[in-house]
């Protein structure tokens, strides 16, 4: 039997499923203002194209390794170092699966409703429905993910699309909510102060780009990888690119910055087809149509985050580095079955903790969900500095950003220096008495310190079971 392999366009709708958000749109609207499209220009190219031209360079040159990002930093800075990294992803991954999985009983209720009207039974039951869902279709369909993904990213891409073009029609015809300036696009970093603010925002601007590495996986799943897998990259950073910075001017024809500060961020995704459907006379049903949708967007997002994540983590993972248990593969299909089911029961977990654990339950999660933050911006630092040190060697990959090692190298600097940006300035104001940060200083680097420290013991104990295991079996 012929081997199916992943088309392109597969590859584009799961990276468009993993990185696209519309709620980055309309929250970085409530957050910014219109200058947030200016500053996703800027992410886009000095971050988001270089980290997906890396991403394509190290997929066509380990095109049969099967964790993407850990074997991508791995190659340039070696085992520690990717140990690191990935643990930091991991980290902040295992806490994103919860948020997803209650996003599909919100979504859900938009569908039936209208509105976010579920109860916190109902919202519990139904998110672990959808980590069973995403658990049984990790461990039984996985290699039919890529499939699935494809016609649920079309279906995202439209419901994106749908928003985009009535965004611009209203502008163009003179009937949307914000009158666009010239002004309005301009960082303002005339002051000190309007400086802080602006690097502060653009920090937190970046962690949208997040998750192109969901393919890294798949990459052996790919025909001609080396132009195939680097072909999906690049079709996809440049269309969400382009529908991030669309998406902010269309969104602010149907509310002002002030109408879309009164939404919580999970509900923002929803009330801006709300805000449509009232600004060009769709009823109740256009929502509930639009909930549907992404009730099931989510749900496969879900499905691709938790088995890249399981893969990216474990499945190359050295013995020893953690439980043998957790990177134990079935030996007819290799998937990481106690994995899946690891990361499945600790979302669940720390769902009924927020919903059922009481008030200080709620807010303990939450103090530790934040003390994860810094954790996300870890492996893209390491990654861009791995591609520095892998093109210093000299390796030839089938496909280079350029031929030219100064110009490529380039490329990694710009990743890692955006990264460090955002690591110094989404948790640090300078123009703020240092004394007047600490708490926050303290949740964000300390939380980053203190689950390092975790890994460290980790990685410690797991070392000394296996060799304890290894002298019992000699």
């Amino acid at each position: 039997m012929d081997k199916k392999y992943l088309s392109v366009s597969s590859l584009v709708m799961m990276i468009f499923l993993g990185v696209f958000g519309f709620g980055n749109i309309a929250n970085n609207f409530k957050e910014v203002g219109m200058s947030s499209a200016t500053m996703l220009v800027i992410g886009i190219f000095f971050y988001f194209l270089p980290l997906c031209l890396i991403m394509a360079e190290f997929g066509a040159y380990a095109k049969d390794r099967t964790s993407g990002i850990y074997s991508w930093i791995e190659i340039g800075l070696g085992k520690k170092m990717a140990y690191f990294a990935i643990w930091s992803y991991f980290i902040a991954n295992i806490f994103y699966l919860p948020t997803l999985a209650t996003r599909v009983p919100t979504y859900l209720s938009f569908g039936l409703f209208g509105d976010a009207n579920m109860s916190n039974s109902e919202t519990a039951l139904l998110s672990l429905v959808a980590l069973v869902i995403s658990l049984v279709i990790g461990v039984k369909y996985q290699k039919a993910i890529g499939a699935l993904s494809k016609p649920v990213g079309y279906i995202s891409l439209f419901t994106v699309l749908i928003f985009l073009v009535a965004g611009v029609y209203l502008h163009l015809t003179g009937g949307s909510a914000t009158e666009l300036t010239v002004d309005m696009f301009t960082i303002d970093v005339a002051s000190k102060t309007e400086l802080a603010k602006a690097l502060g925002s653009f920090s937190w601007i970046l962690f949208a780009f997040g998750g192109g590495e969901v393919v890294g996986p798949y990459v052996n799943q790919v025909k001609e990888p080396e132009k195939n897998f680097v072909r999906g990259l690049l079709i996809a950073s440049l269309l969400i690119g382009a529908l991030y910075v669309i998406g902010i001017i269309s969104v602010s024809a149907f509310g002002t910055q002030e109408d879309f500060s009164k939404i919580s961020l999970i509900n923002a995704v929803l009330a801006g087809f709300k805000f449509m459907g009232d600004k060009i006379g769709l009823g109740i049903w256009f929502v509930k149509l639009m909930g549907l949708a992404y009730t099931l967007i989510t749900l496969v997002a879900l499905i691709l985050w938790s088995t890249s994540l399981a893969a990216g983590v474990f499945s190359e993972a050295p013995e020893g580095t953690f439980p043998d248990w957790l990177t134990k593969k079935s030996k007819d299909t290799g998937i990481l079955i106690n994995a899946l089911v690891f990361q499945t029961i600790l979302a669940f977990l720390f769902i009924a903790l927020t919903i059922f654990g009481g008030e200080a339950a709620g807010e303990l999660y939450y103090r530790v969900y934040d003390m994860t933050t810094m954790a996300l911006i870890v492996p893209y630092f390491c990654l861009g500095i791995s591609y520095v040190f892998f093109r210093k060697k000299g390796v030839k990959s089938p496909f280079q950003i350029s031929k030219n090692n100064t110009i490529s190298m380039l490329a990694g600097v710009s990743v890692s220096s955006m990264t460090f940006i955002a690591f110094i300035f989404a948790g640090y104001n300078f123009t703020v008495p240092l004394i007047q940060q600490m708490e926050k200083i303290k949740l964000y680097y300390g939380g980053l310190l203190m689950f390092m420290l975790i890994g460290i013991s980790i990685k410690y104990l797991s070392e000394k079971s296996h060799k304890a295991k290894e002298n019992r079996n000699k």
